[in-house]
């Protein structure tokens, strides 16, 4: 237990451990809503969504960090008057990221459940409009503020533990 508690509190304190909880939180989420809500709520469908949700939660943060958000970024310093004057980036910025994401995923989600959607552009509108003004205030209203209080608090809670490797070298170094 002496071993595993340097590691859960370096996991604790490392910055993309409240990124990753949020990405997989989200993933999870709006994985049940649009599988019980197309199929409804049953075991066979659970066992799906646990099936495929670690293929998604690495499709998602892959598809997020390579793609969506650096035409984001990409976007916000080629507009910056129009989209930080209108909307503040806190908001703007991931607002824009669902909107790439849900976009990218409920084509793939269309076209994969094409027996459900025979006229895809109907399907494709239907799901978009259904995933994204569910997903956006999940996002801002539940799961984001809900996952960094929560590490704020455990931070608080479990201050960062330097090792005594760690103060052994910076005394090696300092002499």
């Amino acid at each position: 237990m002496k071993l595993q508690k340097p590691f859960f509190n370096q996991l604790l304190h490392h910055p993309d451990t409240p990124v990753w909880t949020l990405i997989c939180t989200m993933v999870a989420v709006m994985a049940s809503y649009n599988t019980v809500i197309r199929y409804g709520f049953s075991e066979k469908m659970f066992l799906r969504i646990l099936i495929v949700y670690p293929l998604i939660v690495v499709f998602i943060y892959c598809l997020r960090t390579f793609v969506t958000l650096p035409i984001v970024l990409k976007l916000h310093n080629y507009f910056p008057n129009i989209i930080k004057i209108n909307v503040p980036v806190q908001v703007s910025i991931p607002l824009l990221v669902i909107w790439f994401n849900v976009s990218i995923m409920m084509v793939l989600f269309t076209v994969i459940h094409h027996t459900l959607y025979p006229h895809f552009l109907i399907g494709y509108i239907g799901n978009w409009i259904k995933t994204f003004f569910v997903a956006v205030p999940i996002f801002f209203f539940v799961t984001k503020p809900l996952i960094f209080n929560m590490f704020d608090l455990l931070k608080a809670k479990h201050p960062l533990i330097i090792s005594d490797q760690a103060n052994k070298s910076d005394n090696n170094a300092n002499s």
